[in-house]
């Protein structure tokens, strides 16, 4: 796969639609998918292309305030790569970025998994499958980085865009709900 970014008349980023994964990783298995977040993902990265930052907004808020501070976080990650792709600054920025992931995702979805686990939320497992998918596909990123392939900047864009779009807002607003009547806030 071309990882490299491509000037064209849309923005510096020409083809942002997302990789659900990557060389050697096991793929995520979306879930099915409203067109509404199909919406939501392809304007987020048609905005990345353009090489615009990602605004938070409630569009992206689930409802739970400790979930959504660690959300915002993965959202200036994007940014800071986004950045890095439009400007051919991905090789310097991509080892913090990975590195960055690597303690988010250990911190975020140990506590998305600790609240399921306190207020018995039935759904836990595929949820938490869906985490594990993600750590295996940024081990494969990190790997990758570590063996000298430093193209794969747009690759790990695409795919925190995916997963931003795809999986925070649709599979995360499907517990919100649950923990917030268990005053979850």
């Amino acid at each position: 796969m071309n990882t490299s970014p491509h000037a064209s008349s849309s923005g510096p980023i020409r083809d942002l639609q997302p990789t659900l994964h990557s060389h050697g990783a096991p793929p995520l298995q979306p879930k099915s998918l409203s067109s509404q977040t199909t919406g939501i993902g392809a304007l987020l990265a048609e905005q990345a292309g353009r090489g615009q930052s990602i605004e938070w907004s409630p569009m992206l808020s689930i409802g739970i305030a400790s979930i959504d501070a660690q959300h915002r976080v993965l959202v200036a990650y994007i940014n800071q790569l986004t950045h890095a792709v439009a400007h051919g600054q991905t090789a310097r920025i991509l080892q913090a970025v990975l590195a960055g992931l690597d303690g988010y995702t250990r911190i975020h979805f140990r506590h998305e998994e600790r609240l399921f686990a306190l207020h018995g939320w039935t759904e836990h497992v595929d949820h938490a499958d869906g985490h594990r998918a993600f750590e295996r596909q940024l081990a494969e990123f990190r790997r990758r980085f570590e063996d000298g392939d430093t193209s794969i900047g747009l690759e790990v864009l695409k795919f925190m865009i995916y997963w931003l779009a795809e999986h925070i807002l649709s599979d995360d607003m499907a517990y919100s709900a649950f923990l917030r009547e268990h005053g979850v806030r």
